[in-house]
């Protein structure tokens, strides 16, 4: 559930904090006061995309943040806990976006920073929101699976079907592709053996460029070398009074001496000594890599030539000696499989026809589950959509399969089924496909409907409805809100309405009300006292809050929805 609502610098909002409670909310208000900012703000927190015109003229970026209860939402604290976000011990969560000039984008769950995909993946679990875009998603016959199947909890049979369903596909690419380049198989197997044989006779070894480029840079330099340790080391040991070695034992004695005077010189003492004798240790190293060292010139030129047939081999097929090594074991796999590939053809097609057995009786399972649900969801849709104004409507949710031209069913990724709903508004009327409905108020009905059915089979605490009573009025306006009050026993229910007889059903009403301070347009919201309800009612009703009849009128639509609560 949605605790507390934080907006700043977004669109004409200044800054608006918003504490919410369980049950239904209404925000109410004049056109254009900003009343669907509210919701445009929640979508933004829910990780909607969005760009820098929704920033308020002369701010460096805007920011939503929402605190959330998730005391009862498992799929929430399982979610948390799988990434480390939270333990099962906390019951609210807080999610903050931020979106700057530059058009970068940034969110957190708690304190942990995460993208837009994590965000969105997250809060489909805590807030559903029914839009005036949602309409034409209702409309469009190919998000009408994806619902069904959300109302009968297809999830995880979906995952499953999927994953043989995307193995038939591999196979079946794979077969007609070993079958359509038959012919050219003798050329590229010529060619592959050639990259074999190239890479093999010259039987290159992993970080072998590396190393021999080492010694060669050693090599080609040796004289430098060799002069650079020879006076190191005769500036460390040259055998007489002036090498480092005979300094520093020269001052390690009088220091010790004069340790013998000052005690406190003890310490500096000691440290002279380490160095003395780390340097003598230096010094014997070094001249025992200077007797080590050998110009090899026969090496060199070795070295030399190895690293140009490597070079020549990393031009080929690199850029990187991996990359050949890569490339030879790659040509090696796939001559293989040309080789073998009539009978590997066989044993693919085998393979191909096993798992289009598979895939079909899988999406024969889900076909029924689709079927059994459509049947459920039809009649509870129907019910609803009946309480709403449209006593003799009929909701059907029609699941087909799809078949080939030879009356084959054709799998998908979803399956074999086309489903589509389809309603007849008044008696006498035939079934039509729900995208050829004209009334809005029809569609408005519908589409809640088939929200209030799919959030009794979902995790989702707060449902959100922007202007859901688009198209309606009257006795159907008086029914749409007394069931979103039943819808908000169990769900939190946030409305933003222009219909009285909704707002008086809320047990929370929200003004939203545009200001100009200083020239600048702010929106601003606050909770609504009972009296004060009487009157942004009453300008609902009649357009006026002085009205006597108005108010006589909003205060009766209140003092009933006080007496069926």
């Amino acid at each position: 559930m949605l605790e507390q609502l934080s907006v700043q610098n977004f669109a004409i909002i200044e800054q608006v904090d918003i504490d919410l409670s369980h049950g239904m909310t209404v925000f109410s208000g004049e056109t254009g006061a900003g009343k669907s900012l509210i919701v445009d703000a929640l979508g933004f927190l829910l990780g909607a995309k969005a760009d820098n015109s929704i920033i308020r003229e002369g701010a460096a970026d805007c920011t939503v943040s929402g605190l959330f209860s998730i005391r009862d939402n498992p799929e929430v604290q399982r979610w948390l806990e799988e990434r480390g976000i939270s333990d099962e011990s906390e019951s609210s969560i807080l999610i903050r976006r931020t979106l700057k000039q530059n058009g970068r984008s940034l969110a957190w769950i708690q304190n942990r920073q995460v993208s837009r995909a994590e965000l969105v993946e997250f809060t489909q679990f805590l807030v559903d929101i029914h839009g005036q875009h949602e309409h034409q998603r209702l409309i469009d016959p190919a998000t009408h699976i994806e619902m069904l199947d959300a109302y009968a909890s297809l999830d995880q049979d979906l995952k499953a079907y999927q994953k043989i369903y995307q193995e038939w596909r591999d196979s079946v690419k794979t077969y007609q592709s070993l079958l359509e380049e038959k012919a050219k198989r003798a050329q590229e197997m010529d060619y592959l053996e050639f990259v074999i044989k190239d890479i093999a006779s010259a039987k290159p070894r992993a970080g072998e460029d590396i190393e021999l480029a080492a010694e060669e840079k050693i090599l080609s330099q040796h004289e430098k070398l060799f002069a650079a340790i020879s006076e190191a080391s005769s500036s460390m040991a040259a055998g007489d009074s002036t090498d480092a070695l005979h300094l520093l034992k020269r001052a390690r004695a009088d220091l010790e001496t004069a340790r013998a005077i000052d005690a406190r010189l003890g310490p500096f003492a000691d440290r002279l000594a380490a160095a003395y004798y780390e340097l003598e240790d230096i010094s014997e190293s070094i001249a025992e890599y200077r007797s080590g060292l050998r110009f090899d010139p026969a090496r060199l030129e070795a070295i030399q030539n190895r690293l140009a047939e490597l070079q020549r081999l990393k031009r080929k097929y690199g850029p990187e000696l991996a990359d050949v090594l890569q490339r030879f074991d790659r040509a090696r796999s796939t001559l293989d499989t040309l080789a073998h590939a009539d009978e590997n053809a066989l044993e693919l097609e085998k393979r191909t026809k096993a798992l289009k057995e598979k895939v079909l009786s899988a999406a024969a399972e889900i076909s029924e589950k689709r079927m059994a649900a459509a049947a459920t969801l039809s009649s509870s849709m129907e019910a609803i959509v009946r309480r709403l104004g449209m006593p003799d409507a009929r909701c059907i949710v029609r699941v087909a399969r799809i078949v080939d031209d030879r009356g084959s069913y054709r799998p998908g990724p979803f399956g074999f089924d086309e489903v589509e709903f389809y309603i007849a508004p008044n008696p006498g009327e035939p079934d039509r496909p729900l995208s050829r409905i004209a009334s809005g108020g029809e569609l408005s009905r519908f589409a809640l409907a088939l929200k209030a059915v799919l959030a009794a089979h979902d995790v989702v605490d707060t449902l959100v409805f922007d202007e859901i009573d688009t198209g309606i009025g009257g006795q159907v306006g008086v029914a749409v809100g007394e069931y979103l009050k039943q819808l908000s026993e169990y769900r939190q229910v946030l409305c933003v309405t222009h219909l009285a007889t909704i707002a008086a059903r809320a047990d929370q009403q929200c003004k939203v009300m545009k200001y100009i301070s200083e020239g600048r347009t702010s929106t601003e919201i606050r909770y609504l006292s009972r009296d004060e309800r009487e009157a942004e009612i009453a300008r609902m009703l009649s357009g006026s809050a002085e009205s006597d009849v108005s108010r006589s009128h909003a205060a009766e639509l209140l003092s009933k929805a006080q007496i069926q609560q």
